[in-house]
């Protein structure tokens, strides 16, 4: 049988896979020995949990039809189905270079819990020849490995190896599993990010031990003054020439900045996507909030299972979780438990705040959260900085009335988790702080503001990445 560029034949170790993955700027790839039925027609189980798949590549999560499954156990008739879609899937060629796939899917299935991979397809309608059914029911069938690497920013970049040496078969034995799983396993990849470093330069020849006049950039490259609240986040944006925007894809090189003047800071301002909050926002506004004036609002913290008196609303995480043997009939509402695997309560997980007759005031789906905290923000630096007035009389006559002065150092944070998130809210290290308005009269007041904060960023990241450095920016020039 002919094989396409896209079939790896005769590696002769995992080193191989190893360099030419290397070449492609990853830093990890997770494989799999395929058996016999896995092909373009039937989805590939990959992993129990999206939620670590989700931490190492790319992936926009939304919702499938209903499961309708009456026969395997645990399965929800009715719920929908999760999937994923990778945001940039490439096969690699053997020539080194990469074809694009029109639209690889992780779909989830919480009542096994599985996850399993669809679409292979490449924007020219190709394949590798070993993942087509023609292949896998013929008698030519060889041994396949599924290499799925993945880059800084979770690109995900694939392999199919086909009948490789004896030297592949012992380094494969030998990888360890990933992340819990019996059927995937780890390749770590050598491997120093090129924007890691460019940002440490930057960082070093900007801001390092300097005081900045308060600034932004605008669109139109020039620079204005700028005194409201972010000045410091501004300030920084303008002195690596980052025109403001809210790009989830990080803010310069792929890497996410938060530069603050607290330890105490905002981490995600992530909109709930259920409850009354989501359904109809003037109604909870109404219903939750508080009269000012003429304006509705609605504050105060909210820690995990502790109600707030002013609103009698409390922050929980639900799910369904799912045990072996549990009838349809018997999966009911449950409080998360750390304690238990975490895929195995992904099943229907959601923050919600609830109201003290139980009703579900707002709340994030945990596919909703995965969105907000995946891979694109598996490296952070946190920069702190101090705001004083400006004593500078010419930078003063001009509207430059801040100054922004920056330290030596910063905390450089790598690799997190969904699960990392919710155990920092189940723990309160991360609550609810809202500050929403409402106007009956003017639309134009109103404001939603979902504010996901912490009090020492120091000593909650440890707990979110799992990695922390605190980088001496002189150091770097």
């Amino acid at each position: 049988m002919e094989f396409s560029d896209l079939d790896f034949l005769n590696i002769e170790s995992m080193n191989d896979v190893h360099d030419k993955l290397k070449s492609n700027d990853c830093t990890i790839a997770l494989i799999k020995k395929l058996p016999k039925n896995n092909n373009d027609k039937n989805q590939v189980y990959f992993h129990h949990d999206t939620s670590a798949l989700n931490s190492v590549y790319d992936m926009t999560f939304d919702e499938r039809e209903a499961s309708t499954s009456l026969t395997k156990r645990a399965s929800n008739p009715g719920r929908l189905i999760p999937q994923a879609i990778f945001n940039e899937f490439y096969w690699l060629k053997r020539d080194g270079s990469r074809e694009k796939v029109k639209e690889c899917k992780a779909i989830t299935y919480h009542q096994y819990p599985e996850t399993r991979l669809s679409g292979f397809q490449t924007i020219h309608g190709n394949m590798p020849k070993a993942m087509s059914v023609e292949y896998t029911k013929s008698d030519a069938l060889k041994p396949r490995y599924l290499v799925l690497g993945a880059t800084d920013n979770g690109v995900a970049i694939a392999m199919m190896i086909v009948d490789p040496l004896d030297k592949f078969y012992s380094d494969f034995k030998t990888l360890k599993f990933f992340q819990g799983s019996k059927i995937c396993k780890l390749l770590e990849i050598e491997h120093v990010s090129n924007n890691t470093e460019k940002l440490k330069n930057l960082l070093s020849q900007k801001i390092a031990n300097q005081s900045l006049k308060g600034c932004r950039l605008l669109s139109s490259g020039e620079t204005a003054p700028f005194t409201g609240t972010q000045v410091h986040g501004y300030t920084l944006e303008h002195a690596l020439g980052i025109i403001p925007n809210s790009n989830h894809d990080g803010d310069i090189l792929g890497i996410e900045l938060k530069c603050f003047t607290r330890t105490k800071l905002s981490l995600i301002t992530t909109e709930a996507d259920g409850g009354l909050y989501h359904e109809n926002f003037n109604n909870f506004m109404k219903k939750y909030g508080y009269l000012k004036g003429e304006e509705y609002r609605l504050t105060g913290l909210h820690r995990a299972y502790k109600i707030n008196p002013k609103t009698e609303l409390t922050l929980k995480i639900i799910c369904f979780p799912v045990t072996k043997g549990l009838e349809e009939k018997d999966i009911t509402r449950k409080i998360y438990d750390p304690s238990i695997p975490f895929s195995k309560q992904m099943n229907g997980m959601q923050v919600i705040l609830e109201y003290s007759n139980g009703d579900i005031a707002a709340s994030w789906s945990i596919e909703h959260l995965m969105n907000k905290w995946g891979a694109k923000h598996n490296e952070v630096v946190y920069v702190p900085a101090k705001v004083v007035e400006n004593t500078i009389a010419e930078e003063k006559e001009e509207g430059f009335l801040k100054r922004v002065v920056f330290q030596d150092k910063v905390l450089w944070c790598f690799r997190s988790t969904v699960e990392n998130l919710i155990k920092a809210i189940h723990d309160g290290i991360i609550y609810l702080d809202p500050a929403p308005k409402y106007n009956e009269m003017d639309a134009s007041k109103n404001k939603r503001r979902t504010q996901w904060r912490l009090n020492n960023i120091y000593q909650a990241s440890e707990t979110l990445y799992e990695k922390t450095e605190t980088i001496m920016l002189s150091n770097e020039r």
